[in-house]
């Protein structure tokens, strides 16, 4: 029988994976030689993940931009919550000089201080936060024309780069990128706007020329045209679009596993718990990279198996729960609830570890959902 305690975790559960912390990090920077400021925001359950969860890491350039940082989180926000793309460390990169930071003078010449900057200090600094090696860089204009060339320059580094409308030397990007065999095209995703004056004529303008040009090269890559969209209003058009596509396989990376028909039950008998939960792990990847279940997926699996009667297959997930996010007590408190009728002393011990869980955070229901474990520790008569 679903407890009120049981309604109380569900609805936090939402609420919980979602939210988002930002902190301030500023260093001095070598390549700039000067003190610099980033701003890494990191999901709210990164507080209570266990250390191999390794999360992507999403750049943002032009910082300093609020109307253009702003809609990008909301964006990679709300992507996240309908579970389209993944949680990810978020790392806004303000620019003092746009222009003569990320403007190109040479394809060959001595690597740019922004590209330093980002691959080596931003890399070392984030280090803090348990990265993965899946790194995506995302530019405007200026920035956009950067964010090819910091991706020619390190093709290995990153997994990713979106360059909404770039025009800065696109067309000895493109050349280069073309001779150089170690940049995967795959990874390119670049997007242009409208073909009015008052839209994004002359980028627009650029990229169909180029198009023209060199239609291999643009067959390979992903591209995006915002039509009707302004210069400015590009990347907030193109973002959701591309990001999308270059998590493509993201969402459905489970689909195959404890699949369900319209009433939520299993279409066929599993296979042993073992291999449900090793395909559950070799199901976890993205891209290249192994990336563990969140916390929407850990509760679609279980909920599976517990629709259809499962009730062993349901612990060993939450089992793999407690594994990746150990400070999170609502998967405590589920074990606790599923081992209390055939091992109370388990069911207790997981029990006791969703208090003690729980007491250490500073969460508004903290009080009534300590209430409710005193008030399930009494009815057991512990």
């Amino acid at each position: 029988m679903k407890t009120k305690l049981t309604l109380i975790l569900i609805l936090f559960i939402s609420a919980f994976a979602f939210a988002q912390k930002t902190d301030t990090l500023a260093f001095q920077s070598k390549a700039f030689n000067q003190k610099r400021t980033i701003y890494v925001t990191t999901p709210d359950f990164y507080k209570t993940q266990s250390k191999e969860i390794k999360l992507p890491v999403i750049y943002i350039l032009d910082g300093q931009h609020e109307w253009l940082v702003n809609p990008l989180l909301s964006t990679i926000k709300y992507l996240q919550y309908t579970h389209q793309i993944p949680q990810a460390i978020v790392v806004t990169i303000p620019l003092l000089n746009r222009v003569r930071e990320c403007g190109i003078k040479s394809i060959e010449g001595d690597e740019l201080p922004l590209h330093q900057f980002i691959t080596k200090e931003v890399d070392e600094q984030i280090q803090q936060y348990h990265p993965s090696q899946y790194k995506m860089l995302i530019g405007h204009s200026f920035s956009a024309s950067f964010s090819l060339y910091s991706y020619l320059k390190s093709p290995k580094y990153y997994s990713a780069v979106i360059a909404n409308t770039p025009l800065d030397s696109f067309k000895e990007l493109v050349l280069a990128m073309e001779k150089n065999k170690e940049v995967d095209k795959s990874k390119i995703f670049i997007s242009t706007g409208g073909k009015a004056k008052n839209q994004d004529y002359y980028h627009r303008k650029l990229f169909d020329d180029l198009k023209a040009e060199f239609p291999i090269f643009f067959n390979t890559i992903t591209t995006f045209v915002a039509e009707n969209s302004g210069h400015t209003a590009v990347p907030i058009v193109a973002t959701p679009y591309l990001l999308t596509q270059i998590f493509v396989d993201f969402n459905g990376r489970y689909s195959k596993i404890a699949q369900v028909d319209n009433n939520y039950k299993l279409i066929t008998a599993p296979t042993s718990i073992k291999d449900e939960i090793t395909k559950i792990e070799e199901a976890s990847k993205l891209g290249n990279y192994f990336y563990p279940p969140e916390l929407a997926d850990l509760n679609g699996l279980a909920s599976r198996y517990e629709a259809s009667g499962l009730k062993d297959y349901e612990i060993a997930v939450y089992e793999m729960a407690t594994k990746y996010f150990s400070g999170y007590y609502g998967f405590h408190f589920e074990l606790y609830k599923l081992l209390l009728p055939n091992d109370k002393n388990r069911s207790k011990a997981y029990l006791n570890r969703a208090q003690e869980l729980l007491s250490a955070m500073n969460l508004p229901e903290r009080r009534e959902v300590l209430g409710e474990i005193a008030k399930e520790k009494a009815k057991n008569g512990w």
